[in-house]
């Protein structure tokens, strides 16, 4: 397996992860992949999408990914049902 190695010019590995998160969405649902890659996983082609360049990002882009990723899938919600 291979390590990816995050962008100096993005300024913070969470920004790398949130705006890649963002994009996997995008493919999952379906969008044209603006790369060729090799893999057929999303969340690694999303992640060179981000590297190469071909996503753009802002701190909009980051805020909204905070509060999609903070909100979703967490325990506390999931378990109740009240």
């Amino acid at each position: 397996m291979r390590q990816i190695q995050y962008p100096d010019d993005m300024g913070s590995k969470f920004r790398f992860i949130a705006v890649a998160a963002l994009r996997c969405r995008q493919l999952q649902k379906g969008a044209k992949t603006r790369v060729t890659s090799r893999s057929k996983k999303f969340t690694t082609i999303a992640q060179e999408e981000v590297l190469a360049g071909t996503v753009p990002y802002s701190e909009e882009t980051e805020a909204l990914a905070a509060s999609l990723l903070g909100s979703e899938d967490s325990p506390q919600e999931a378990g109740s049902a009240e």
